[in-house]
């Protein structure tokens, strides 16, 4: 596959992940303008009710239009805190939580500054507890498409499902409302463990170049 595109994304859903693995390398637009309502500040969980949305507060607001990486993460409510026990009480009883909580717990206690820092932060520590090798590349120079490139920094949607079949792995609630596809690597890897590699290279991709 070609190599791959994408925003800056917080602990990216199982989809991008796939897209990733495949691709091999991936190339962070870091000149972008901050878009509302996407993935660039938000990941989702599977609770009770179904996906939760996780959000991460940003400094002046949703409505800016200017460069992803000069976006700040809003330091005045405590929402690493409010995040992790949110996790904890999700995935408390999950099969690899302990496995993996010491590793991931310290992104959510660090002193948080900016947006692009902190979630190309969280893809290399997911990178490097599944041992994918990925290559990560920045660009500070915006261009509007990528010929013969993956491009995920449109394709990839809260709104709408990139992968149109994922088959259901175990989750900790889906008993109570089913199997909630697409959610935040954390949930893959905390039920899955080291079987997430072999998940999400098994998933069929659909050509986004």
């Amino acid at each position: 596959m070609a190599p791959m595109i994408s925003s800056f994304i917080p602990f990216p859903p199982v989809s991008w992940w796939a897209y990733a693995l495949q691709a091999g390398s991936v190339t962070f637009d870091a000149a972008e303008h901050y878009q509302k309502m996407s993935y660039r500040n938000r990941y989702y969980l599977a609770a009770p009710e179904g996906k939760l949305l996780m959000s991460l507060p940003l400094d002046r607001g949703r409505n800016q239009r200017i460069a992803v990486q000069e976006v700040q993460i809003s330091d005045r409510t405590n929402w690493q805190d409010n995040h992790w026990k949110t996790i904890v009480s999700l995935y408390g009883n999950a099969p690899f939580f302990e496995h993996f909580e010491y590793r991931i717990r310290p992104a959510f206690e660090a002193p948080a500054g900016q947006l692009a820092d902190w979630n190309r932060n969280s893809i290399i520590l997911v990178d490097q507890l599944l041992g994918l090798g990925l290559q990560l590349a920045t660009t500070t120079i915006y261009q509007h498409t990528y010929a013969g490139q993956t491009d995920l920094r449109t394709a990839l949607l809260p709104q709408q499902a990139l992968l149109s079949d994922m088959p259901p792995y175990y989750q900790v609630f889906a008993d109570r409302c089913g199997f909630q596809p697409d959610c935040s690597i954390l949930d893959l890897l905390f039920n899955e463990g080291p079987h997430a590699r072999t998940y999400l290279k098994a998933l069929p991709l659909e050509n986004k170049a």
